[in-house]
């Protein structure tokens, strides 16, 4: 879910720069420093910490606490991405790109998030985009233009704009394996010309929220909650309910509204009450109860694994979806688990996709 922008942190086209992947002059700058309060730095440190024990999610949560006190601050937004690119979860690396696009507009000399926003654009199908924006890279700092990971990067790309050729040329051959042509796999290509001007005035989501799931019914409701707003609330196909900080974007609690699935939520208009409703014959009213009391047996203790099976449950083949919409849970998800890795993180060099 996300605000000016689709659901579940989807994009409707990339938002960038007019000039494209020119971007800031580099070369001979100095990074400018910008001091962290102590506070805030032990608040980095921890995120740095979950970073290195392969936590995605609590390393993201962190860097945005951070990066809401200190807005001005590009390693804050560097890291960011980089904990977004191991996560993997539908929309981190558009996130990631985002954070890698204001770490640079913040610090022109960002070294990684030059080029981890080459990585991006791979990792996002705009292909031609990313091999231009690596060579940007490799423009500005010619002394990585060798290194491992760059190559690495540079593999990637190369094997991605590279096809066999089509049928006739492969029957001018002699039906041999034919020749190999490079040719353009930039996405722009596949969009006709109306819908480019369409997402040219479009506007992009400013928060995104995320670890629900909407896929069987079109009826989720979101909405504002607390007293001044200060959190958004929607319902989910798992039977969970998830509250996020607004301003952090931070999961906060996640409680089972229903058997199956939660369609409607609407907060009172005066009081701190909650009413939600689903495939069950009941509306639930929820208020906040002291924090002496025992926690209800509806609270979700384990908000990460909920959100990590909704994101199994928004890539599920059918027999998948089914299984789950049944009840079964389903282990080994696939994607920005703790044995995940890429080519760019396996490569030595300087450039690699760790928090600074």
């Amino acid at each position: 879910m996300s605000t000016n922008g689709v659901s579940n942190g989807v994009s409707n086209g990339l938002h960038l720069h007019s000039n494209g992947f020119r971007l800031p002059e580099s070369k001979g700058c100095i990074s400018p420093q910008v001091e962290l309060p102590p506070y805030l730095e032990r608040v980095k440190q921890q995120a740095n910490e979950a970073f290195a024990c392969q936590q995605w999610t609590q390393a993201i949560q962190l860097y945005s606490q951070a990066v809401q006190k200190a807005p001005h601050n590009a390693m804050l937004y560097g890291n960011r991405a980089a904990a977004y690119m191991k996560r993997k979860w539908d929309g981190d690396h558009y996130d990631a790109l985002r954070d890698c696009l204001k770490a640079i507009s913040l610090n022109p000399c960002h070294l990684k998030a030059h080029f981890r926003l080459a990585r991006c654009l791979f990792e996002l199908k705009y292909v031609a985009e990313a091999l231009e924006c690596l060579d940007d890279f490799k423009g500005k700092f010619p002394e990585q233009a060798h290194s491992s990971a760059c190559d690495a990067l540079g593999r990637d790309i190369t094997a991605a704009l590279f096809s066999k050729s089509d049928g006739e040329e492969k029957k001018a051959a002699g039906g041999g394996g034919g020749p190999v042509r490079l040719r353009s796999t930039s996405r722009k290509d596949s969009i006709s010309e109306d819908e480019m001007v369409l997402r040219e005035r479009s506007y992009d989501y400013q928060f995104r929220y995320c670890g629900h799931c909407n896929t069987t019914t079109d009826i989720k409701e979101a909405n504002f909650f607390g007293s001044n707003a200060q959190y958004i609330v929607s319902g989910s196909d798992d039977g969970s309910f998830f509250i996020w900080e607004k301003e952090t974007t931070n999961l906060v609690r996640v409680l089972q509204g229903d058997e199956s699935i939660v369609n409607c939520l609407q907060p009172h208009p005066s009081y701190c009450f909650l009413a939600t409703s689903g495939i069950d014959p009941v509306v639930r009213l929820w208020n906040p109860r002291p924090e002496s009391e025992d926690l209800t047996g509806r609270v979700v203790e384990d908000m990460e694994g909920a959100s990590q099976a909704n994101q199994r449950r928004m890539n599920a083949n059918p027999l998948e979806a089914m299984l789950l919409d049944m009840g079964y849970r389903i282990t080994g998800l696939s994607s920005g688990g703790a044995g995940a890795s890429d080519d760019e993180d396996s490569a030595e060099g300087q450039v690699q996709c760790r928090p600074s």
